[in-house]
C-alpha cells in the first residue's frame, strides 16, 4: 500500500500544478490553498462509531456545522418552542415539496370533486305569528307570553304533528322519506350523501327537539315499534331531519324551514306542514272543549243529586217536626220508624261510600288495599301471590329458565286476582242496593204512619235554614249548568292561537351546499394534511437530515455538504454543467469546497491521486458529483481521467455525450490489460478525459471488477493523471465498490438528506472499513441551504 505516515501536509504542489498553470478553459489562474497548523494524520484515520471527534474536527467541519444550533450552544440559549416547531416544519415542507405539492392538488381536486357532487338543496319558509293571550297586542317582554311563543315552536317540532304530515301528504310512498329515516344524510346516498349529513343545511331533527326538551329522544325502531304503522314513523323521522322551526329574534313569528332537493316540494311541505299543525291546535282545542264540557256534565250532575237531597231533607225535617202531635196512640210506630230509617240510612251510607272506593281501587288495579277495604283473605293472598310472580319475571335469578313458565302462572294469577276482585265489587253492590231498598221502605212507612197522626208545625226557623241551604244548592246548579252550554256554544267557535303570515313561496336559488365556503375549507384542510403527511414522512422514520446526524450515523468526519441544485434558479441547466456556467453558485462552491477538503484530508505521503465515489443507496446524485468533482479539478488545472466503473447502470457516458463502444470493461477483460489512447475520451465541457464503462458482451458486471489486473490499470491511470475519480454502483446495489476501494488512496461516501437511514449508512461505512483503514469520508448530497452557511 502507498498510504505513507507524514507528520506535516504536504503543500498541493505535487499533485497540481504551479501556480502559473493556467486551465485549458477560461485562462483563470487558481492558486493553490496551503495549510496552515499541525498533523491531521489522526482525524482520517477510520473511527468506530460512537467514539469522540478530535478537536482538530473543528478545523476542516467547523464550516459544516448547523450554524444557529452551534450559536445557540455557544451563548447557552434554548432554541424558542414555537419559532422552532414552525422551523422545524417549514425546513420538512421544504425537504418533501413534491410531497406536498402532489398531496396538496390531488385533495383538494377530491374536495372540489367532492362539493361537486353534492346535491342542491333547497329551502322554502313559511312565516307564522302566534296570538298574543286574551287577543292583547304583542308583548315580546313579557315572560309568559316569551315562554308561550317558545312552546309552540316545541309542539310544532312533535312527532305526532310530523306523523300528521306524513299522513296528510302520503309520504309513505315516497323514497326520500323511507331510505332517508336510517341514515344522517339528506335525500342522497355514498360519500356526498354523508358529506351533506355532517353538514346539515338547516332543519331540526328529533334528537334536537330532544336535547330542546331536556328529554331523550326515541329511536326511529322504538317510535315504529309502539306505532301500528313503522312506515308513517320513519317517514316522520325523516321529515323531522329536514324541518326547522325557530322564533325570529323577540317577536310573536315563527319560522317553518323544510328542505329538501326540490324547489316545488320545499315550498308544497312547508305550506302543508303548517296547515297541518294549524288543524292539529284546532282538533286539540275541539278535544280539550269535549273534556271541558265533560267535567262540566259530571258537576252538574252531582249538584242536582246534592238538591234532590236537600228537598228531601226539607220533607224529612217536616215529617219529623209533624210528628210531635197531640196523638199519642201514634208515637210509638213514629219513633220506633225514625230509629230504623235513621240506622239504616247510616248502613246505606256507609256501604255507598264503601262501594266507591272499592270500585276505584278496582279500577285502579290496587287490589292489595281492595282486599283490606273488604276483609278479603283470598284478594290479599292473590295479590302476594301475583307480586312474588311478578317480580321474578322483572329480575330472574341466577340460573333461572323456566320464564315462560313463570309467566304463564304470572296472568293466571292476575286473571283469578281480577275476577275476584270483581265478584266481591259485586257482592258489596248488592249489599248496597239492599240498604237502599231498606231505607226507602222505611221512609215509605213512616210516610203513611205520618199521614194517619195529627201533625205539630212548629220550629219554622230550622226548616227555613234547611231551605236556604237547598235554595245555595240550586244557585251553583244552576250557575254550573250555564257554564255546560256556554262551553257546548264555544265548541262551535274556537281558533287556533297560531296563524300563517306569509305562506312559503318557491326558492329560486339553493340553500346548499355553499360550495365556495367549501371549497376554500377543502383546499385549506387539504394543504393542512399534506403539510402534516410531509412532516411525518420528514421525521418517521428518522432519515439523515444535517451534517451532525451524519457523522453521529457514520462515526466518520464529513468533508462535504452539496445542496439540492433541483430547487435552486438554474434555468434547465443540469448540476454538472453549473461548474462552467455558474461559477459562483452555491452548487459550484460546495462541489470546489469539496475538492480542496478531499486533496487537504488526501494528499500525504505520495500524493492523493485517486478517488472511489459510491453512495449508500441508488439516486443519491453519486455520478452528478463524480463528474461534477472531475470538471472542477480540472478546470482547476488537474490533468483528470473519470471512470465509469458502474457496470450495471452506467451513465457517465450519456451525461458527458461520448461513445460506450469501447471501456473499461474492455480494458479489464484483455489480456494482458493495455490501456489504449482510444479509451480515452476528452468530456466536451472540460479538458477532464472520460473512460466509459463499455460494453461486457457476454460478461457479468462484476467480472471485469474482479480482474487481478484493476490494481495494475488504476496504478497505470495515476502515472498519467494528476487524479482519477472512478464513479461506482451504490452498496446497496452491488459489492463493486468494496473491489475498488483497495486500490484507491480515498473513499468519499455519499447519503441523500431526507432519504439516507442511519442503519444503511453504518453498514456501508462498516463495509468499506473491512477493506480499508484510512481516508474514508462522507458527503451529505441535497442538503438544506442553511447547512451551507
Amino acid at each position: 500500500m502507498k498510504y505513507q505516515e507524514t507528520s506535516v501536509v504536504p503543500d498541493l504542489g505535487a499533485a497540481a500544478p504551479s501556480a502559473g498553470h493556467t486551465a485549458s478553459s477560461g485562462g483563470q489562474v487558481y492558486q493553490t490553498p496551503s495549510m496552515v497548523g499541525g498533523s491531521r494524520q489522526s482525524m482520517f484515520k477510520a473511527r468506530q462509531p460512537g467514539t469522540e471527534r478530535p478537536e482538530t474536527d473543528n478545523l476542516v467541519m467547523g464550516a459544516q456545522k448547523r450554524p444557529r444550533e452551534r450559536l445557540r450552544a455557544s451563548e447557552g440559549q434554548k432554541p424558542k418552542g414555537n419559532l422552532e416547531i414552525m422551523g422545524k416544519v417549514l425546513g420538512a415542507v421544504r425537504r418533501q415539496f413534491k410531497l406536498v405539492a402532489l398531496l396538496s392538488v390531488l385533495l383538494s381536486v377530491l374536495a372540489l370533486g367532492l362539493v361537486m357532487l353534492l346535491p342542491p338543496q333547497f329551502t322554502a319558509t313559511t312565516l307564522l305569528a302566534v296570538d298574543a293571550p286574551e287577543g292583547r297586542p304583542a308583548e315580546p317582554a313579557v315572560t309568559g307570553y316569551s315562554l308561550n311563543v317558545d312552546g309552540e315552536v316545541e309542539v310544532m317540532q312533535s312527532m305526532k304533528v310530523a306523523q300528521q304530515v306524513v299522513k296528510r301528504l302520503n309520504l309513505t310512498e315516497d323514497p326520500r322519506f323511507i331510505d332517508k329515516a336510517s341514515s344522517p344524510a339528506p335525500a342522497s346516498g355514498g360519500v356526498s350523501g354523508y358529506l351533506t349529513g355532517l353538514l346539515p343545511a338547516g332543519g331540526s331533527s328529533a334528537a334536537q327537539a330532544g336535547e330542546s326538551s331536556g328529554t331523550d329522544p326515541k329511536t326511529p325502531a322504538e317510535l315504529a315499534a309502539e306505532s301500528e304503522d313503522p312506515a308513517v314513523v320513519r317517514a316522520a323521522v325523516a321529515l323531522q331531519k329536514i324541518t326547522n322551526v325557530r322564533r325570529r329574534g323577540l317577536t310573536n313569528v315563527l319560522a317553518l324551514d323544510i328542505t329538501i332537493d326540490n324547489p316545488k316540494d320545499a315550498a308544497r311541505l312547508a305550506n302543508a306542514y303548517a296547515d297541518t299543525y294549524i288543524t292539529e291546535q284546532i282538533s286539540s282545542k275541539l278535544a280539550a272543549a269535549g273534556h271541558t264540557e265533560a267535567a262540566l256534565s259530571r258537576r252538574v250532575t252531582e249538584l242536582g243529586e246534592e238538591l234532590r237531597r236537600s228537598e228531601s231533607q226539607i220533607k224529612a225535617f217536616a215529617l219529623v217536626q209533624g210528628a210531635q202531635s197531640n196523638d199519642d196512640s201514634a208515637r210509638p210506630a213514629i219513633d220506633r220508624l225514625q230509629a230504623d230509617v235513621a240506622a239504616a240510612g247510616r248502613e246505606a251510607s256507609a256501604n255507598a261510600s264503601k262501594l266507591r272506593e272499592a270500585e276505584n281501587l278496582l279500577s285502579a288495579g290496587n287490589f292489595a288495599a281492595l282486599g283490606k277495604l273488604l276483609n278479603n283473605p283470598e284478594i290479599v293472598l292473590l295479590d302476594e301471590q301475583r307480586s312474588s310472580l311478578e317480580q321474578r319475571v322483572q329480575r330472574p335469578s341466577e340460573g333461572e329458565t323456566d320464564l315462560a313458565g313463570s309467566q304463564k302462572r304470572l296472568d293466571l294469577a292476575k286473571s283469578q286476582l281480577r275476577s275476584a276482585g270483581t265478584k266481591a265489587v259485586e257482592d258489596l253492590r248488592k249489599q248496597a242496593d239492599a240498604s237502599n231498598n231498606q231505607v226507602s221502605a222505611l221512609r215509605q212507612e213512616l210516610k203513611q204512619v205520618v199521614q194517619r197522626a195529627d201533625l205539630s208545625t212548629d220550629n219554622s226557623v230550622q226548616l227555613f235554614r234547611l231551605q236556604q241551604e237547598a235554595a245555595t244548592t240550586r244557585q251553583l246548579y244552576q250557575d254550573y249548568l250555564g257554564r255546560l252550554k256556554a262551553a257546548a256554544q264555544q265548541r262551535s267557535t274556537v281558533t287556533p292561537s297560531v296563524y300563517v303570515v306569509a305562506e312559503a313561496g318557491i326558492p329560486p336559488n339553493k340553500s346548499f351546499p355553499p360550495r365556495s365556503l367549501l371549497i376554500i375549507v377543502g383546499f385549506l384542510v387539504g394543504i393542512g394534511i399534506a403539510v402534516s403527511v410531509g412532516y411525518a414522512r420528514d421525521n418517521y422514520p428518522e432519515n439523515i437530515k444535517f451534517v451532525d446526524e451524519l457523522e453521529v450515523s457514520s462515526g466518520i468526519p464529513n468533508l462535504g455538504v452539496i445542496p439540492d441544485s433541483r430547487r435552486s434558479k438554474t434555468k434547465g441547466l443540469q448540476p454538472e454543467n453549473l461548474i462552467f456556467a455558474r461559477p459562483q453558485s452555491d452548487y459550484s462552491e460546495a462541489i470546489r469546497r469539496l475538492r480542496v477538503s478531499l486533496q487537504l484530508a488526501f494528499n500525504r505521503g505520495a500524493g492523493f491521486k485517486s478517488l472511489l465515489v459510491t453512495s449508500t443507496q441508488r439516486h443519491e446524485g453519486r455520478t452528478t458529483i463524480a463528474l461534477s468533482l472531475a470538471r472542477d479539478a480540472a478546470r482547476a488545472g488537474l490533468k483528470v481521467a473519470l471512470v465509469d466503473c458502474d457496470l450495471r447502470n452506467p451513465s457517465l457516458h450519456a451525461k458527458t455525450g461520448v461513445s460506450n463502444d469501447e471501456g473499461i470493461s474492455e480494458m479489464l477483460l484483455s489480456s494482458p490489460p493495455s490501456l489504449r489512447m482510444s479509451l480515452l475520451q476528452r468530456d466536451p465541457q472540460s479538458s477532464c478525459f472520460v473512460i466509459p464503462s463499455g460494453d461486457l458482451g457476454n460478461a457479468s458486471p462484476d467480472q471485469p471488477l474482479q480482474s487481478p489486473h484493476l490494481g495494475q490499470v488504476i496504478k497505470d491511470l495515476e502515472e498519467r493523471f494528476d487524479l482519477i475519480v472512478i464513479d461506482a454502483a451504490s452498496l446497496e446495489t452491488a459489492a463493486d465498490a468494496l473491489m475498488i476501494a483497495q486500490h484507491v488512496d480515498g473513499v468519499l461516501l455519499l447519503a441523500r438528506a431526507t432519504q439516507a437511514r442511519p442503519v444503511r449508512v453504518r453498514d456501508a461505512v462498516l463495509d468499506l472499513q473491512r477493506t480499508r483503514t484510512a481516508n474514508l469520508t462522507t458527503g451529505l448530497n441535497f442538503a438544506e441551504a442553511s447547512d451551507l452557511r
